[in-house]
């Protein structure tokens, strides 16, 4: 369960200050590299015409693309606050150069390039400080978030420990916990500071004595959260909507479910599939076929049937790694497979073998990022062995995945492996979002030059 709450007090003490101080940072180094250009060519000085425009541009970026995302939460690490400050700059610069072009017919691009790496290290540095500010006023005690938990059963024991247990919920502060004793909750939160209360009670408690307490919360604007006993259920992450009078349930959110989403995600796949088979990839099919013609005979390309999306088989390709054999379907590739060719080990340690899957991206049978498809064989064998497999499959298969890109990746050797890499994938469908796509993007290419041990 996910306590983070997007709340008004968080919004305006937290979030508004933090948008405010990127709009300055930005006022600031445009003005300032102004003076130090000390331009003097009259089709440079449409830099100094749109001042205004410029700075309203910034504040729409931030107020209408990077707020609905949720860019300003609290409690991010400090990796999460550099890599987010170097995606708003990018997102801003590349705005704003594109503005200035298409209404004064100027790109300026030393200009905005000189901007936008001194944007990366000035909004980082601040939001560095902002952040060592706030966990130095939260060790104090200070701008957190009291929470009241009510409930005398595993999921309220569950939750007191999660509040207690510091670093994930730092933002939090277990101000009390009760049992069954309603009255003494009521007095509670009467005579004391209260933001948000959790409530796990017994179903057996009478409706009208739960719903005091939630008429109480709202007089006293305290946040009312029920904490269902969901044991049992598979999965625990949920959203619940209306269907005519009735409150249903769902147990999983998707967000490439939604139209929108799963439109930008299929964009990026056509236009980076594209771009890469009509550049790089003529190349690299003539080096690759060189080598594999001279290791082995047969083919160039290595084709098989994988699972892919919602359960539908296609044909995925591969450069050809291994000897022709008839275990291809059957067995996956080991470390010291002999089935593989000197020039196809080279080929795998390299990832250079999954390169012809980007004709599927742009074929639409698979994504960039996504869990990894497997041979329909497997699929057959693991969907009985292991819980929720099959989930995996309602997103497209990709590249590479965010199972890959925290070690799973290669052969699955035992079953709780398996169930570890789809953990993984799971996490992944639930929590998509543009920004992690890149984030798997970058690991995966720091993989691949670091060398991944479990690339064979």
């Amino acid at each position: 369960m996910n306590l983070k709450t997007f709340n008004n007090k968080e919004f305006f003490f937290y979030s508004v200050p933090a948008m405010l101080l990127d709009l300055l940072i930005h006022i600031g180094i445009f003005e300032a590299l102004l003076k130090w250009f000390a331009f003097t060519d009259p089709q440079d000085l449409v830099l100094t015409r749109p001042r205004s425009l410029y700075f309203l541009i910034v504040g729409f970026i931030i107020a209408m693309v990077l707020v609905p995302i949720r860019f300003y939460d609290r409690g991010q690490t400090w990796k999460q606050v550099i890599v987010r400050a170097f995606l708003q700059c990018l997102i801003t610069i590349g705005v704003l150069a594109a503005s200035v072009q298409i209404l004064f017919n100027s790109f300026a691009g030393h200009f905005f390039m000189w901007e936008g790496m001194a944007a990366v290290v000035g909004v980082s540095l601040c939001h560095l400080l902002f952040r060592a500010i706030i966990i130095a006023a939260r060790r104090m005690g200070r701008n957190k978030i009291h929470v009241v938990v009510v409930g005398d059963n595993e999921d309220a024991r569950r939750l007191t420990s999660l509040l207690e247990s510091g670093a994930e919920y730092a933002d939090y502060k277990l101000a009390a916990s009760f049992g069954d004793d309603l009255e003494a909750v009521k007095d509670y939160l009467q005579n004391n500071k209260v933001h948000q209360l959790y409530c796990s009670l017994n179903p057996a408690i009478k409706t009208e004595t739960v719903n005091s307490i939630i008429r109480l919360c709202e007089n006293l604007f305290v946040e009312f959260y029920y904490v269902p006993n969901m044991d049992g259920y598979i999965h625990r992450s949920m959203t619940y909507s209306e269907l005519g009078p009735l409150t249903v349930i769902k147990l999983r959110e998707e967000p490439l479910s939604y139209p929108v989403n799963a439109a930008i995600k299929r964009i990026f796949d056509v236009v980076a599939s594209s771009l890469f088979l009509v550049t790089l990839y003529p190349i690299i099919w003539l080096f690759v076929a060189i080598g594999t013609t001279i290791s082995s005979p047969g083919p160039i390309l290595f084709k098989q049937k994988r699972t892919g999306y919602k359960g539908r088989p296609f044909t995925m390709y591969k450069f050809r790694s291994m000897k022709v054999n008839a275990d291809a379907d059957k067995l996956q590739a080991t470390a010291d497979d002999p089935r593989k060719t000197r020039f196809g080990d080279f080929l795998r340690r390299t990832s250079i073998d999954e390169l012809p899957q980007f004709i599927n991206v742009l074929k639409g049978d698979m994504s960039i990022i996504g869990p990894r498809p497997h041979m329909e064989l497997h699929t057959e064998i693991y969907t009985k062995l292991v819980d929720e497999y099959l989930v995996r499959h309602m997103v497209k298969p990709g590249l590479t995945g965010w199972a890959q890109v925290n070690g799973c990746r290669g052969e699955t050797k035992t079953t709780e492996a398996m169930a570890e890499r789809v953990r993984y994938d799971i996490w992944y469908i639930e929590h998509w979002s543009v920004w992690l796509d890149l984030k798997i993007i970058a690991k995966t290419i720091a993989q691949i030059l670091g060398g991944d041990k479990q690339a064979y």
